[in-house]
């Protein structure tokens, strides 16, 4: 009989009614060993990567990691149900990606109450009682895409920023690192901004209109790999060709490298995903067993080019070639 941390993979990964079921019948042995991993929306490239490391993690330390997905970054109340069905089922931590930061504050705090560790992994929730939190320095990853830039172009040129969703820690700092730091500097002005989903195809839309509004536009910051594919999208669409418009981004999936490979994608920048998903759920299984764990936990960002594609080190986000 399969266990019940059965590996669910594929774009629609999610966890169905019937896991549920199955999980409210497992043995109390089998759900003091369990890690519950809480995604806005698993489908995206970059939470695929990471469900390598959760899942291969847990099978490592010996604990059954599941993962569920709330379908996309507005789907609170799903996520917020979610998380409540793992309180009711005891399981040994939690590991969150909050689909967001204010929103899953009480539900976050209740499980902590019911004695469950909750990791935010990637993105924090706005509550002081979480157990930790593992990430990537956001700040500094998008005040080095900007620094990229005012040197390539010499401190002048229009910027547009494809900004992601709203309402979330992480891309308030991304944004903030990029705003920042080219504020620095009078010939970079962002002349069109827009909150998204991570969905390319309404990155595409939203390209295409900055780009019949703003056609002086040198520069398009994108918040991640899908965001960044459809902005590459209007790009073609409009005419341009590589190079033309600089396109910046974070995370490498890969189709993203492909696309810095051609020259679409100017730079962007990495944050060891897989590794990040590693030790969330290493100090998740680390506090549920007792253990003392730091608060914050950071892993290290690289800024790559087309130039230096093949030089950085992947192995923080490397996952196995048959991994779906």
């Amino acid at each position: 009989m399969a266990r019940l941390g059965t590996v669910l993979r594929g774009v629609g990964l999610a966890l169905t009614a019937t896991l549920a079921t199955a999980g409210a019948a497992t043995t109390a042995a089998a759900q003091e060993k369990q890690i519950a991993v809480m995604l806005p929306a698993a489908g995206d490239p970059y939470f695929k990567m990471k469900s390598f490391g959760y899942i291969d993690e847990g099978k490592k330390r010996g604990y059954d990691v599941v993962i569920y997905d709330a379908g996309g970054y507005g789907n609170l109340q799903k996520q917020v149900s979610q998380i409540e069905d793992v309180i009711q089922r005891k399981v040994s931590g939690i590991v969150l990606v909050p689909s967001s930061s204010d929103g899953t504050v009480p539900v976050v705090e209740k499980a902590i109450a019911a004695g469950i560790p909750v990791i935010n992994d990637g993105i924090a929730t706005k509550s002081d009682k979480i157990t930790g939190f593992v990430g990537e320095p956001s700040y500094v990853m998008t005040e080095l895409l900007a620094a990229y830039a005012v040197d390539k172009l010499g401190g002048k040129g229009d910027v547009v920023l494809l900004s992601g969703p709203s309402g979330l820690d992480l891309t308030r700092f991304r944004v903030d690192g990029f705003k920042d730091y080219i504020s620095k500097y009078p010939g970079m002005q962002v002349v069109a901004e827009k909150y998204t989903s991570t969905s390319s195809a309404e990155a595409l839309t939203t390209m295409q209109d900055f780009l019949q509004s703003r056609p002086t536009v040198k520069v398009v910051y994108a918040f991640n790999g899908p965001i960044a594919i459809g902005a590459v999208q209007a790009l073609r669409a409009a005419g341009k060709k590589p190079g033309d418009v600089m396109v910046l981004t974070t995370d490498m999936e890969p189709e993203t490298k492909r696309l810095i490979e051609e020259g679409w994608i100017e730079a962007t920048v990495v944050s060891q995903p897989v590794t990040m998903a590693r030790l969330a759920v290493q100090r998740a299984i680390e506090a549920s067993e007792g253990q003392s764990i730091p608060k914050e936990t950071l892993t290290q960002a690289s800024l790559i080019s087309k130039t230096t594609v093949e030089a950085v080190d992947l192995s923080g986000q490397s996952v196995p070639a048959d991994w779906k």
